[in-house]
């Protein structure tokens, strides 16, 4: 009789620690899991940060590329408006070269601005 008692207690604890066991193993699936998950998004963040940050650079060599042809579209345009006629050489003209200094100067300071422009949203991030 004691030994029927004694196998029914030491069966009684056997599955009680085993009931233990397997709640700490699933609560360390669990807690796994809870890990992989939130480094999944933590990974999707920074790919979205890095992602964000390639279109602004893309973003803002395609500006500065366009503030850059506009300041040489308006150099060819001034040229254009100011050329004279060469006497007795039809088909050639000709630019004061006053004028053409003014074009290189304005076509110089629109560059900077242009650059100054594209520095200042580097630094900010916009």
């Amino acid at each position: 009789m004691q030994k029927k008692i004694f196998a029914v207690l030491l069966i009684i604890l056997t599955s009680g620690a085993w009931f233990y066991l397997d709640m700490l193993n699933k609560q360390a699936i669990k807690e796994s899991e809870q890990a992989r998950i939130e480094l999944e998004q933590l990974r999707n963040q920074v790919k979205a940060r890095a992602e964000a940050a390639l279109n602004l650079g893309v973003q803002l060599a395609a500006d500065l590329s366009a503030c850059k042809a506009a300041a040489e579209t308006t150099k060819t345009e001034f040229i254009t408006k100011n050329q004279v006629p060469v006497k007795r050489k039809p088909g050639e003209f000709t630019l004061a070269p006053a004028l053409m200094e003014e074009a290189n100067k304005t076509f110089d300071a629109a560059n900077t601005a242009c650059q100054s422009t594209y520095d200042a949203r580097i630094k900010s991030g916009s």
